[in-house]
């Protein structure tokens, strides 16, 4: 048995395992990417992601102006929270390094549908096919995200770790408890 918990100044070791990492990108459908700007200010902002071959990837027009940096300084992150779905106080930061695909139409056309199936876009043929023809144009892009490194997070695990530590207050805490409630996955 591990030494009990004493208090929570580091909490490094409460990590979503790969498996729960890949349920994460499994349930949700929107994370944050970070890129840093000219003047090397972090910048980021929430995009809809598809999961696939181990890379995060996303679409916008070359109009962005995370385009145009992600193309000069490709080193960036993505950040997924489970907010919003069964799977509680699960937390991923990957470091990746992005590749801007300028001008790549099979690209597109391979993203968009999974896209759209990921963000409950476009139910039928018909509404996919009007959704192809306003966000299929020339300008644009996709972007790969490469991760280097995760960091991870799981609050299950903290719990678990607390109430074995014989700390009975933490199950009692609320509102919207985290974790531990009843149906909810730890995801590890």
């Amino acid at each position: 048995m591990t030494q009990p918990l004493r208090d929570l100044d580091d909490v490094s070791s409460f990590k979503l395992s790969a498996q729960g990492r890949e349920r994460l990108f499994e349930l949700t459908n929107e994370c944050i990417v970070c890129w840093t700007n000219s003047s090397g200010w972090p910048v980021g902002m929430p995009h809809s992601f598809v999961w696939s071959d181990g890379k995060f990837w996303v679409h916008t027009t070359n109009k962005r102006q995370r385009v145009k940096a992600l193309t000069a300084r490709p080193d960036s992150c993505i950040v997924v929270t489970s907010k919003g779905t069964e799977m509680s106080g699960a937390m991923v930061t990957a470091k990746t390094h992005a590749i801007v695909h300028h001008g790549d139409r099979d690209l597109v056309r391979w993203l968009l549908p999974l896209f759209f199936g990921r963000t409950g876009l476009g139910p039928d043929a018909e509404s996919r096919a009007q959704l192809m023809e306003l966000f299929d144009t020339p300008s644009r892009v996709v972007i790969e995200f490469t991760p280097v490194e995760f960091f991870t997070y799981s609050s299950a695990e903290l719990d678990d770790a607390v109430l074995s530590s014989g700390f009975d207050g933490w199950e009692r805490r609320s509102p919207g408890r985290l974790v531990g409630e009843a149906g909810s996955s730890s995801g590890g």
